[in-house]
């Protein structure tokens, strides 16, 4: 069985139609230890760490592929299946080459 692909968004991009995302940011706080809250320039998010191993800590950069729920309020969530560690990439970087991929139409 394949999964659906995870869309490359940033917080702010994320549309109600997308099933999965793959969201980059920095971990504003870990609630409770199942649940973080996951910041980049453009907004927050909350992601539930419940089906995954969570070694990380405040202010790390993470790159998070999970589902993306949508409450009756609005609200979004991701239900995070993979957590990969990124703190060696150069996010402001990364965040310049997602503008000019999404002016390209290719995210």
């Amino acid at each position: 069985m394949s999964r659906e692909h995870a869309a490359q968004r940033i917080i702010q991009d994320i549309k109600s139609s997308d099933s999965r995302v793959q969201i980059i940011g920095y971990i504003k706080d870990i609630v409770d230890n199942d649940h973080i809250i996951l910041k980049d320039k453009s907004n927050d998010i909350n992601v539930d760490i419940k089906k995954v191993d969570f070694t990380f800590q405040k202010e790390d950069l993470i790159n998070v592929i999970g589902e993306l729920n949508i409450n009756m309020e609005g609200e979004k969530e991701i239900e995070a299946e993979i957590i990969q560690d990124k703190k060696n990439l150069n996010f402001d970087y990364y965040l310049k080459l997602y503008e000019i991929k999404k002016d390209l139409k290719l995210i």
